[in-house]
């Protein structure tokens, strides 16, 4: 779709790429991205679209993006978000390796990433190894830290378009393993913002929800998401071959 490429997956095939990736002992860092309707915004970016092509796997976390797959051929793809398969891959890797997953979390303002980590280690599923906020002028001692801890999955949240390019600038400072974006998971997982209701993020209407809480932040968002979505549509219609 446009100038990304989605994998055409079930949430649940998802959860398992990514957890078969953990237990395969990476020596390295495994990019794997989310693309949703900030990512679709961010098209025209280029050091965006180079970070997302340079990504190992990445999975459709909107609803739009969905629609588009769908639309270019994709059979199996379903609707993943964040915000429910960071628990989802959690759980399955705890019960594969037997133990808490080590985890690092960066991004946020100061303390976030600590709060989050905590409600994580609750769960019974993680084991927080390193936390910091996602405002460093230098990166080099927070990431040699991160190293030093060794986590499984290092999840980061620095909001998309950002947090993939950031990513991909900082790829051979990072831990190996798993290294997930998560946009504003950690508010979602300390209760600074609230999930809608179960009916509705599986009917993929929860932007309905997210946009009662923050208009003044989303509605901009999502209006131009609305722009985007049709102009990919316009864009491989234009690219597809005659009959």
């Amino acid at each position: 779709m446009g100038p990304f490429e989605v994998l055409d997956a079930t949430r649940a095939e998802v959860v398992d790429a990514i957890v078969d990736a953990a237990v395969a002992g990476p020596t390295e860092a495994v990019h794997v991205y989310a693309l949703h309707v900030g990512g679709l915004n961010a098209r025209q970016d280029q050091s965006f679209v180079e970070a997302m092509r340079g990504a190992d796997l990445v999975y459709a976390d909107g609803g739009s993006v969905v629609w588009l797959a769908k639309r270019g051929g994709a059979r199996t793809i379903e609707r993943a978000p964040t915000t429910d398969i960071g628990w989802d891959v959690l759980r399955v890797l705890a019960g594969r390796r037997g133990r808490p997953v080590r985890m690092a979390l960066i991004g946020g303002p100061p303390g976030l990433a600590e709060r989050a980590g905590a409600e994580m280690e609750a769960s019974g599923w993680a084991q927080l190894v390193f936390a910091t906020h996602g405002f460093h002028d230098d990166w080099a001692d927070p990431l040699r830290q991160a190293r030093g801890a060794a986590p499984e999955i290092t999840v980061v949240g620095l909001g998309a378009p950002r947090e993939m390019v950031w990513a991909q600038a900082h790829h051979e400072d990072l831990p190996a393993g798993i290294l997930l974006t998560c946009g504003g998971w950690f508010g979602h997982i300390v209760g600074d913002e609230k999930r809608a209701p179960t009916m509705i993020r599986r009917s993929g209407l929860e932007w309905i929800a997210r946009l009662a809480q923050s208009p003044r932040r989303l509605a901009p968002r999502y209006a131009r998401g609305l722009v985007s979505t049709g102009a990919i549509l316009i864009e491989a219609r234009r690219g597809s071959p005659k009959s």
